[in-house]
């Protein structure tokens, strides 16, 4: 069943945790602890995130995988599915197959999503989807880091039209601040926090995002920072050089 299915990538992902992950976490939800008290009298908490795997301001490195994934039977609310399992841990399960095109890194995509997370069962009491958030238009530059990494991955395979539900490993989730999709108001970030306090207790759990992805758009102020290809070393120097150099020129003329 998918609640097999869930439990034992709980389990087999909780061996594979060290102590200074869980300290990131439990710093990334004390940062958050601090900001909520200021939630209720500012509504421009997290405006500017910091960017996560970002080597200088533009460029992102998206971890990848040419390795196919994983795939085997479950049962999700009586219908037979497939779940597939990423190199990286992450699992998913198309629940429609999308006709449209998939997203390449740099785009804007539209998605609509209901966000969980998913506890392990404990002593032989199951554990219930706790939904934590939800958005029918979020608007996602993809790739850019500002996102959790699990999500990202499960949004790259997509096509327009598909609706997939992506089970994202602890590891692969909300690792540090600034990261979203973070609920609006001051009880949804407040519960968020306290069910990923409950996932460092129980050493296990998964965020899981129910998504349709709605559209792609290209963004047309993009210069190609963003790709599908990872950059090699010597165009990455490349690239330093010449985003230094103007910044020396734009000081030089000021």
């Amino acid at each position: 069943s998918l609640t097999a299915t869930l439990n034992n990538g709980e389990e087999d992902d909780s061996t594979q945790y060290e102590q200074s992950t869980f300290a990131v976490n439990v710093n990334r939800r004390q940062a958050i602890s601090q900001t909520a008290a200021a939630i209720v009298s500012s509504a421009s908490l997290l405006a500017n995130p910091n960017p996560s795997f970002a080597d200088i301001e533009g460029v992102v490195s998206v971890p990848q995988s040419t390795t196919p994934p994983e795939s085997k039977a479950s049962n999700l609310d009586g219908k037979s599915v497939t779940v597939f399992k990423t190199k990286s841990g992450l699992q998913y399960i198309d629940l429609v197959e999308g006709t449209g095109a998939s997203p390449k890194y740099g785009n804007f995509i539209t998605i609509s999503y209901k966000a969980f997370i998913k506890l392990p069962d404990i002593q032989g009491k199951k554990s219930e989807f706790d939904e934590f958030d939800s958005d029918k238009g979020f608007l996602v530059k993809h790739g850019n880091g500002r996102n959790v990494p699990g999500l990202d991955e499960g949004l790259h395979t997509m096509k327009v039209g598909g609706k997939r539900r992506i089970i994202v490993p602890p590891k692969l989730g909300y690792v540090s601040s600034g990261l979203g999709p973070i609920p609006v108001g001051p009880y949804g970030r407040w519960k968020l926090n306290r069910l990923l306090d409950r996932m460092v207790e129980a050493k296990g759990g998964n965020v899981v995002f129910d998504v349709e992805m709605k559209s792609i758009l290209e963004d047309e102020a993009d210069q190609g920072y963003y790709d599908d290809d990872s950059l090699s070393p010597d165009d990455f120097n490349t690239l330093r050089q010449n985003i230094e150099s103007s910044q020396q020129a734009s000081r030089g003329s000021t």
